[in-house]
């Protein structure tokens, strides 16, 4: 990467990142806590996920809520066709959360030395959430890709055969580009759930320690931190999935054109104009088509993810 001369704080971001050296004490215990939250958070979520994209990949309401989907994803593939491309989620997230966490402490570090953010720390932590996005989709978007169209792969009449088979197959037909489609669409779909997370969550635990006039994340209870980052997930999940649904549609839309057996469903050109298309062609109702399971699968998720990242790193440090 190459940071402007014109633009100071990637100078001052790039330097954070080379002060931050493998014999940093405080950037392992980040690491070790991002990589343990992020493994234990894709679990017990993973089916939600998977209903979640099936929901938001249809077009003409054939599924009209979450247990007929789990009902017929179960019927068709059995129950391990809930965790498909499970396997490629969790390995994933290891170093994935790891790069996430890492660049949003590093970010939120950065940023606090200017003045504008010192004076308002929310501005920071939604600055510092979308950053942490950007950088670490350069592991998530390839994830993502993998995932998405083994979970959906049912209703878009694709066959690979498992994880593998799809990241070569995906490679073989499409090259880098298939394997990182969507990353403009995922940074700037997920950059603002990231944003407003981090951001919404940073306020919920200044608030409960305020509350309880607590000084110290050590005496902040797990529970805390969990209920914390389920609220703030839960907000971030279900303003974003206008956002979140357009970029599906984007990647899984390249699948079919790479495939070549049947028409696009989507013939999106980008995000906006996905977004455009969805309110056309389905309306307002159709924007939020996905919503409730969005929100039923990052509520858990967050609060596992930002629990376990929290609790562990404040005993740590």
């Amino acid at each position: 990467l190459t940071f402007p001369r014109e633009a100071p704080i990637w100078g001052m971001m790039r330097h954070k990142l080379r002060s931050a050296t493998l014999f940093d004490e405080d950037l392992w215990k980040t690491m070790l806590a991002s990589t343990f939250s992020g493994m234990v958070a894709r679990i017990p979520m993973h089916p939600v996920d998977t209903i979640k994209a099936r929901l938001q990949v249809q077009t003409k309401g054939k599924y009209m809520s979450m247990p007929k989907v789990a009902w017929d994803t179960v019927r068709k593939g059995g129950i391990s066709a809930l965790y498909a491309g499970f396997p490629t989620a969790f390995f994933g997230s290891a170093p994935a959360s790891c790069l996430y966490w890492t660049s949003y402490e590093v970010s939120k570090k950065t940023l606090f030395q200017l003045e504008v953010m010192a004076k308002y720390p929310s501005l920071c932590h939604f600055c510092s959430g979308f950053l942490a996005e950007a950088f670490s989709c350069v592991l998530w978007v390839p994830i993502d890709v993998v995932k998405e169209r083994l979970q959906v792969q049912v209703d878009l009449k694709t066959s690979y055969r498992g994880n593998i088979d799809a990241v070569k197959t995906i490679y073989r037909t499409e090259g880098w580009g298939g394997i990182y489609k969507g990353y403009n669409a995922t940074v700037m779909s997920f950059g603002p759930f990231s944003a407003l997370w981090l951001m919404f969550g940073e306020q919920f635990k200044s608030l409960y320690k305020s509350t309880y006039h607590i000084k110290s994340d050590k005496d902040v209870p797990f529970l805390a931190f969990m209920c914390t980052g389920a609220s703030a997930g839960a907000l971030a999940a279900f303003l974003t999935n206008p956002l979140d649904k357009a970029k599906l549609r984007l990647q899984v839309q390249r699948a079919q054109s790479a495939a070549g057996t049947s028409v696009p469903t989507f013939n999106y050109r980008g995000l906006f104009h996905g977004l455009v298309s969805i309110y056309t062609s389905e309306g307002f109702v159709g924007l939020l088509r996905g919503a409730g399971a969005r929100v039923i699968f990052q509520a858990p998720s967050t609060a596992i993810s930002m629990g376990c990242f929290e609790w562990i790193r404040a005993r740590l440090l």
